[in-house]
Order: C-alpha cells, then sequence, then structure tokens
C-alpha cells in the first residue's frame, strides 16, 4: 500500500472511532441527565441557563437516550423509516438498526417479500411496516395494502363524481382552494 493510503486508512480508523465514542457519550450524557432529572425536576432550566444552545427538545432527546427508550443511532439518519422505529421499543430499535425488515410489495404474480433496511424505506414502506410500537405482520401488511389500495379507489370515484372536494374549512375546486369568505364573495357577484 502506499502511503497516502496508509494515512487515508488511518484517518478513515480516527474517524470511525470519534464517531463510535460520540454516539457512547450521548448515551453517558443522557445516563447522567436521568440521575440529575430524577433528583430536580428544574434541571433543564439550569442547563438551558448555562448553556443556552441547548433546547428542552435537545434534553429530551438525551434524557430518552440515557433512560434507554431511544437509540442514538436514530438520530443520525433523516429517513422515514428511522422516524418510525424511534416509536418502537429500544430492543426493537437496536435490533432493526441495521438488520433489514420484510416489506409486502405487490408483483404481477400477486406479493413478494423484500428485505429493506430502515434507513433505506421510503414514506410509504415505513407507513405500511410499522404501526403503533411494533412492526406489522406480513399479513397485516398484505391487509394495510388492500386497505391503502380501497381508499385511493374511492377517492378517485370521489373526484370523478365531482370536481370539488372540502378539505377542513376550505373548498378545493380544480385544484384551487377557497375559504368561506371567498367562496360568499364569489356567489355575491352572481346575479
Amino acid at each position: 500500500m502506499t502511503t497516502t493510503l496508509i494515512n487515508q486508512q488511518a484517518q478513515i480508523d480516527a474517524f470511525i472511532t470519534h464517531f463510535r465514542r460520540g454516539v457512547e457519550e450521548w448515551i453517558t450524557a443522557g445516563e447522567i441527565l436521568v440521575q440529575m432529572v430524577e433528583q430536580d425536576p428544574y434541571v433543564y432550566d439550569y442547563i438551558i441557563q448555562q448553556c443556552p444552545q441547548i433546547n428542552a427538545g435537545i434534553l429530551g432527546r438525551f434524557e430518552q437516550m440515557g433512560r434507554k427508550t431511544l437509540h442514538p443511532q436514530l438520530l443520525l439518519t433523516a429517513s422515514p423509516g428511522f422516524a418510525k422505529l424511534q416509536k418502537l421499543p429500544f430492543s426493537l430499535q437496536e435490533r432493526y438498526i441495521e438488520e433489514p425488515v420484510p416489506v409486502i410489495v405487490h408483483t404481477a404474480d400477486g406479493t413478494d417479500v423484500l428485505l429493506v433496511k430502515a434507513k433505506d424505506m421510503t414514506k410509504e414502506q415505513a407507513a405500511q411496516v410499522f404501526a403503533p410500537g411494533r412492526i406489522r405482520t406480513e399479513g397485516e401488511q398484505k391487509a394495510f395494502l388492500v386497505q391503502q389500495a380501497s381508499h385511493r379507489a374511492s377517492d378517485k370515484k370521489e373526484a370523478v363524481d365531482r370536481p370539488w372536494k372540502i378539505r377542513g374549512h376550505r373548498a378545493i375546486i380544480n385544484g384551487v382552494e377557497f375559504t368561506r369568505k371567498e367562496l360568499y364573495a364569489i356567489l355575491s357577484q352572481m346575479e
């Protein structure tokens, strides 16, 4: 190996070591925070006062890490799968950070199972796979897909039946949103 490659490998090794140490330090900081919170419920205020760069949301995440309800690696990637994985028990978070999850997909012959890592999931796959507090079974995923197809079909039928729809306090006509006040103004101009 050339000197450049040896130096680069040493730098890569050093980076990975510091990265891993950083994650371990987050856990340690979280554990310390948990001890402090249990001794004094106002400790968040004291910390924020001494270090204004930290806010209550960040402290909450460190407390979750300290209580082993949030794996720190889930904070390093903004993926839909990791966002859903954060809501699962810690044991499942640890397991599925690297282990792929079975995802049911439609094929020409019916359905098939893909193994997809949580960090690589699309928003749709994450919604299909993760239920509140757990991972859906393959049968539940198939039922979820059938339900989604049914909703899409009814949405299309509704769109065909009428060129407008109501969403909250707004009417959407041909893709343009109107408030009640705007619709009233339009109607008042008609003779």
